[in-house]
């Protein structure tokens, strides 16, 4: 498989898992060349829906949810038994959008306005009331991500690869506690394996454990995440480009769960005390995501040094979803330094 597999599975690969990290995908380098820079550029759009709590009218249309990323990876060499050990780097630039109510569907109060007979959803807990039955429970979110990572394959032959992978996330100017934003993992690692089984398709498979905000914290979930793929490859396709598409699902489950008292005042129910009782009992929703969801990615190769990489990510069934689509386009360069 030769060169076919480094582009595959290697530190000057192509799109191997790289996605929104919204959805707990990861472009890690398992494989390469010795003494070679990969460098690529990518741009993801969140849409969809976001799904912050069980009642559905919480969910709201995903606009205005971006990031842009920029990756450096750079390939040492074998070291015993790790083979094409790799160190990168990646700075992500994210925006998100305000999350807030739609009053057609479900009016918010302000905090104040229940009575002991009524109980009404309320803007509370540190939720801004705009007025109009609007509640904005968090802000428009703006930050960056550095994404420290080192990566080697154990096993490499022509048919076959295996490769594990470490990494961490340093959040700059992130609001932790806010829903829709990307996917923190301060300490994850994983797995990546490849057969090749013909000479146009690869079956390739990856695992990814990642803690969320533990141990400092406890406002972003841990998960695991798995993902099953099928690389169909062509030496030409519609364009005289060396070109390919992966295809297969993706699951993403916490490992963890936490509540959010903004969400619960507005949209989990209450029950009015009984005699003897201090007050109203609050019912929380447990924020613990489940996603089973279906990525596409096809990639062309305009030069042997040069790749173009596009991606769609479809939820299909779960829960508390950041966002249910993700589309992202990218370009990932190759530089020989040795």
């Amino acid at each position: 498989m030769g060169q076919r597999w480094l582009a595959a599975l290697g530190a000057g690969g192509l799109l191997v898992l790289g996605a929104a990290s919204a959805h707990g995908f990861v472009a890690t380098s398992v494989g390469g060349r010795p003494g070679e820079l990969d460098v690529n550029l990518q741009a993801t759009a969140e849409r969809g829906k976001i799904e912050p709590n069980e009642n559905e009218a919480s969910w709201v249309k995903a606009r205005d949810f971006y990031e842009y990323k920029l990756g450096v990876g750079y390939t040492f060499g074998h070291y015993g038994p790790l083979q094409f050990f790799s160190a990168r780097l990646e700075a992500t630039y994210y925006q998100s959008p305000a999350e807030r109510n739609d009053p057609s569907k479900w009016a918010v109060q302000p905090e104040g306005s229940s009575t002991p007979t009524q109980l009404v959803p309320e803007c509370a807990a540190g939720a801004r009331f705009l007025g109009g039955g609007v509640c904005e429970f968090y802000a428009e979110d703006r930050g960056t991500l550095l994404t420290p990572s080192i990566s080697a394959a154990l096993a490499f032959d022509p048919k076959f690869a295996f490769g594990v992978f470490l990494r961490g996330t340093i959040p700059i100017g992130m609001d932790k506690e806010k829903f829709a934003n990307p996917r923190l993992d301060y300490f994850a690692g994983g797995w990546q394996m490849g057969v090749e089984l013909t000479d146009w398709l690869t079956y390739e498979s990856m695992m990814y454990l990642g803690s969320g905000t533990r141990p400092f914290g406890k406002e972003q979930n841990g998960a695991v995440a798995m993902g099953n793929w099928l690389h169909f490859n062509a030496d030409t396709w519609l364009l005289p480009w060396k070109a390919g598409v992966k295809a297969g699902p993706y699951v993403e489950g916490d490992i963890h769960e936490r509540y959010d008292a903004r969400f619960d005042r507005a949209y989990s129910p209450q029950v009015l005390p009984q005699p003897g009782d201090p007050g109203p009992t609050q019912h929380r929703d447990r924020i613990r995501a489940a996603r089973f969801a279906v990525a596409l990615m096809p990639y062309f190769l305009v030069t042997e040094h040069l790749a173009v990489e596009l991606g769609y990510i479809q939820k299909f069934f779960g829960y508390d979803a950041r966002a249910t689509q993700a589309y992202f386009a990218g370009l990932r360069g190759l530089v020989k330094l040795m």
